[in-house]
């Protein structure tokens, strides 16, 4: 970031939409796109590809939107808040290839979207990272969980549905504590924060 905010850090709020990082803006500009959402309020909003810095903090916030992961990044002065939903393949293509990070290296995290192969009707998202330009393997894959509990299909109000609670919370409890030594104690979020 070019700019240094007086006495403070310099800190961005970032979320992961539609395969993409993505930066809301109170008012148009020159890098904004327009967008109504499902609430019919207008944002704008600037998209990015991808993000690299030293991930240094991991936590979990209720917002409007339910609940949050928020990552913690840093870039030298530059600090990025990177909110992506709890309970998404976002957040779980992250979390099953955290063990694998070395969080003393700067991370490059792509987040990404496309047409499922086997039905176009559905997108298929989730997040590569790479260090040293190598791609991040997940730790924890169908083929060998290493413990991670599987998802499994419950009835809802007579219909089925897939619940990953119980793979959330074995990833949530994993993801505490790899960053419980690395908490960033010294960082405040700010109220005016969107998310």
């Amino acid at each position: 970031m070019a700019l240094s905010n007086l006495g403070g850090t310099n800190l961005t709020y970032l979320s992961v939409s539609d395969g993409n990082l993505v930066r809301q803006h109170k008012t148009a500009n020159d890098r904004t796109t327009e967008r109504v959402t499902k609430t019919g309020k207008l944002v704008f909003e600037e998209r990015f590809r991808d993000l690299t810095g030293l991930i240094t903090n991991i936590n979990t916030r209720e917002n409007d939107y339910g609940k949050q992961w928020q990552l913690t990044f840093k870039d030298g002065e530059d600090t990025y808040i990177v909110s992506m939903p709890y309970s998404s393949r976002y957040a779980s293509s992250f979390l099953k290839a955290l063990p694998n990070i070395n969080i003393e290296q700067a991370l490059r995290f792509m987040p990404w979207a496309m047409k499922d192969k086997n039905d176009v009707s559905k997108t298929v998202t989730g997040v590569t990272m790479y260090q040293d330009d190598t791609k991040i393997a997940p730790a924890y894959t169908k083929d060998a969980p290493n413990g991670l509990p599987q998802m499994e299909k419950i009835k809802v109000k007579g219909k089925e549905q897939w619940d990953d609670s119980a793979m959330m919370e074995f990833l949530e409890q994993t993801a505490l504590k790899i960053f419980a030594k690395h908490n960033d104690n010294d960082l405040v979020l700010d109220e005016e924060s969107p998310f």
